[in-house]
Formats: C-alpha cells, sequence, structure tokens
C-alpha cells in the first residue's frame, strides 16, 4: 500500500482574524470515521513551531496526509512551496479585513505563488458568533463577502466560528474535501461559480 498523499492547505489574511484558533480546534473536531465530527472544547492555540498542523484523513480508496499553515509568521509562508489549497480568511465582525483580501493577499498570492490560477482558493469568514453581538454595523453579512468571493473567483465560500463551533465541521469537511480532491486528475477548483457552504 502507498504511503499517504500529502496535500498542503495555506490560510492567509490579516492579523487577529481567527486562523489560529480555527487551526487549533481542527484537532478537537477531527473524527474517525468521517472527516469530522462537532464536538467543540477550549484548546490551547497553535504556535508558529506547531506548523504545519498535520491531520491525517482516511477514505475507502486512500490516505491523505493534510498540512496546515497560517500566515501568523509571515517569513516562512513565503519560503514554502506552493501550497495545493489557499485559504482566505477574513475576521466578520472587521470590515476592512475583508477589504484587505482584495486589496493586499491577492497581490500578495500573485507575488509569490506563479501559478496560483491552477491552485483551488477558498474564502472563509471566521467569529462568525461575533454577528449576532455586534450592532454597530461594522460586521459583514454572508452576501458581502460571497459577493467579494466572486470577483476574486473563489472556488468556495465558507465561514464559521471556532469559538462556538457554529459551522465549524461544515467548514474543515469542505476544505478537507477539496484538498483531497486536488489529488485526482480534475483537481481542487470548482467548474463554473463559486460556491457556497
Amino acid at each position: 500500500m502507498d504511503g499517504p498523499h500529502p496535500v498542503s492547505i495555506l490560510l492567509l489574511g490579516d492579523d487577529e482574524v481567527g486562523k489560529s484558533t480555527f487551526l487549533s480546534q481542527l484537532a478537537r473536531i477531527h473524527g474517525k470515521e468521517g472527516l469530522c465530527d462537532s464536538t467543540i472544547s477550549p484548546q490551547p492555540l497553535l504556535r508558529d513551531e506547531d506548523q504545519p498542523f498535520v491531520v491525517e484523513l482516511r477514505t475507502r480508496t486512500a490516505t491523505f496526509r493534510l498540512k496546515f499553515s497560517d500566515s501568523a509568521s509571515p517569513v516562512h509562508w513565503r519560503c514554502q512551496s506552493p501550497p495545493d489549497v489557499l485559504v482566505l480568511c477574513y475576521d466578520i465582525s472587521r470590515r476592512t479585513t475583508l477589504t484587505s483580501l482584495q486589496t493586499r493577499w491577492v497581490g500578495e498570492i500573485r507575488t509569490t505563488f506563479q501559478h496560483c490560477d491552477q491552485m483551488p482558493i477558498l474564502v472563509l469568514g471566521l467569529k462568525r458568533d461575533l454577528r449576532q453581538a455586534d450592532e454597530s454595523g461594522h460586521t459583514l453579512y454572508p452576501h458581502e463577502a460571497y459577493n467579494l468571493a466572486q470577483q476574486l473567483r473563489a472556488d468556495m465560500y465558507l465561514e464559521c466560528s471556532a469559538r462556538t463551533g457554529e459551522l465549524l465541521a461544515q467548514a474543515v469537511d469542505d476544505i478537507c474535501r477539496r484538498a483531497i480532491q486536488t489529488t485526482t486528475p480534475a483537481g481542487g477548483q470548482s467548474q463554473g461559480a463559486c460556491s457556497v457552504m
């Protein structure tokens, strides 16, 4: 039997959008039988030296080693080989972090990875739990981020809360499925419009 298929997944986005919290909860929701279960409990935040965070998944036909990293340590992600999947992250409660995906991060991706047009790009809204708590008008609604995801030609739009677990298992499940698809001849990019979880 062949060894696990390696798949690299890079989370990019502004500081403090919730990438490390999201990855820290990944260990808690990773189930043995399916891709994920929904058990959520507090987990220590990952440190830069903990990266990449590795998850092994087994399907009926193959085993996959998914290597998750984030941009918390900006020097390191630029030195890596191009990832198989890019996840652009923003904080639902901070409008500037969504704008930054378009004004900063897309340019960074194009400069750093020459073949970025061939890798799946997902847009992930984090801190979904803050949407209900915010009355200032700074909170983003799904249609606003979905519209930007379409403009960026992203393959999928997702959102969740790592703190409360709302939609977390589904988001991880979709990211893992997209990552596994990159190992097939068809690849992980979607055909046509951006899909929404």
